[in-house]
């Protein structure tokens, strides 16, 4: 059993996680790596085609390999994305100027049908500038091709991880943290809330979300009915049910013995949540250094949406025996791919449904 400070978290109902009977542990086969990839931190599917997206991050110190990664599923062959710029900005905030693309560092993505017909990518970008990046996707050639579309630049000091679409061009995005925040690395130690919620509409721009900080909110997705965010809590262990405002009942947050990251569904209509295993200390250390991999255990595990109870664990990590730092499990056909903050490839596993 794992405690929590709950004197913060006033409106939730706080469960813990009771430890997993082994008999509902399934492990996965691993059967080899997307290759050339640097940091590939988040991925998604285009819909109804066998290619994934996949962000990237930089090392300190090291020159930056590219932005945004195509990887064909059938052949395990990834190359960079080489988007295009529009000249003005159709998405977003009008305002918006192209960035140059080698400025970029990617964090969370999306994927949405936009009101103009549009296939759209949601990027959420750190690097000379905070904002959510918007590509048009174009499926009429033998690979999709990216074109840079418009942009949304953070409120001041925000720090953005992880975004999701909403209804009519809406988006919701996780913040973990205000970047004057000089007390932030023993706020996490202690699990104090640093981050929260933001929902942005293009009738009132960027809205802060009452009852969902957190300490460090990280991974982010909503319900297939609009009715419930899902928000990881990296620094408290914990996954957050938030109603949304056509939701009802009260927040539910539940410990899940790791620091969650990034969050997908399954083909179920389950998260999918990775999480690390080692103390916030030590990863930001090894996110600070100029290391290739950094050496944090993981596992990914399976959650019920509704009660947040872990169903089974789908890798686990705990011993790196093939991999490492992850930050994303996703389901890609009959396998399952794992992603990674610090590393140099992208883990596969034989997903048995």
């Amino acid at each position: 059993m794992i405690s929590l400070k709950i004197s913060k978290l006033v409106g939730f109902t706080l469960t813990f996680c009771i430890t997993i009977n082994s008999a509902m542990l399934h492990a996965q086969e691993f059967i080899g790596y997307v290759e050339n990839t640097v940091n590939p931190e988040d991925m998604v599917v285009i819909p109804d085609t066998p290619w994934v997206v996949t962000s990237t991050d930089r090392t300190p110190g090291k020159s930056k390999p590219g932005y945004l990664y195509l990887i064909n599923s059938v052949t395990g062959i990834a190359q960079l994305a080489n988007a295009k710029v529009a000249p003005v900005s159709s998405a977003g905030d009008p305002t918006c100027k192209p960035l140059d693309l080698n400025d970029l560092a990617m964090s969370g993505l999306a994927i949405r049908s936009a009101t103009d017909g549009a296939l759209q990518l949601m990027a959420v970008n750190r690097g000379k500038r905070m904002s959510i990046e918007f590509f048009n996707v174009d499926l009429s050639t033998s690979k999709p091709a990216l074109a840079w579309s418009g942009c949304l630049i953070m409120p001041d000091k925000a720090f953005p991880n992880a975004v999701t679409p909403l209804s009519n061009d809406s988006l919701a995005v996780t913040i973990s943290f205000e970047t004057d925040n000089k007390k932030f690395m023993q706020q996490l130690e202690d699990k104090v809330n640093t981050g929260y919620l933001l929902e942005w509409t293009k009738q009132k721009g960027f809205k802060r979300i009452a009852d969902s900080e957190l300490p460090l909110n990280n991974g982010l997705k909503i319900s297939a009915d609009g009715k419930f965010y899902y928000i990881a809590g990296w620094g408290s262990e914990s996954i957050l049910r938030l109603p949304t405002s056509s939701g009802s009942g009260k927040a539910l947050q539940v410990n899940i013995g790791m620091k969650p990251d990034n969050l997908s569904w399954s083909s179920d209509g389950n998260l999918i949540v990775a999480g690390q295993l080692q103390s916030a200390t030590s990863i930001f250390d090894c996110v600070a250094s100029d290391k290739d991999v950094c050496p944090v255990p993981f596992k990914i595990i399976e959650v019920d949406p509704d009660t947040l109870a872990t169903l089974r664990v789908l890798v686990d990590g705990e011993k790196m025996k093939n991999y490492a730092a992850a930050t994303t499990g996703l389901e890609v056909g009959k396998e399952l791919w794992v992603s990674a903050f610090r590393n140099t490839k992208i883990a596969r596993y034989r997903l048995d449904k």
